[in-house]
């Protein structure tokens, strides 16, 4: 059995174009609202999920040490994380499962944006 999950859905926050910093540790967050294929997977697989406004929410990590995930286009062409909009694009991402007893939780190792959000562009934080 593969450690790493494949899930889909659509992006709630993203935290890999700005890492997130918690009590002094920075890392890079992705909050995904499931789809149907993607909530099946993961329920599945027994991942840890949260649920707001009726979705249910899966949150992979990755320390900032291991280096930025991997992002690709829908052409599965490798692209940077500005790629990736902060949130509202529909994606596919890979994760893998932590081990015992943390394999409740992810961690992100590729990111697939399937289609970007509605008006959304590549990300730019020069724009702040």
């Amino acid at each position: 059995m593969s450690d790493y999950i494949t899930l889909t859905g659509e992006v709630v926050f993203n935290h890999i174009t700005t890492p997130d910093n918690y009590l002094g540790v920075s890392s890079y967050k992705l909050t995904v609202a499931l789809d149907k294929d993607g909530l099946k997977e993961a329920e599945k697989q027994g991942l840890a999920l949260k649920e707001y406004n009726g979705l249910k929410q899966i949150t992979s990590k990755r320390k900032v040490d291991f280096g930025e995930p991997q992002i690709y286009n829908a052409d599965k062409e490798l692209v940077g994380s500005n790629h990736l909009s902060l949130f509202g694009d529909k994606v596919t991402i890979v994760v893998k499962k932590g081990k015992a007893p943390y394999d409740a939780y992810t961690y992100i190792e590729k990111v697939r944006v399937e289609e970007k959000a509605e008006g959304a562009t590549d990300y730019d934080p020069s724009e702040f």
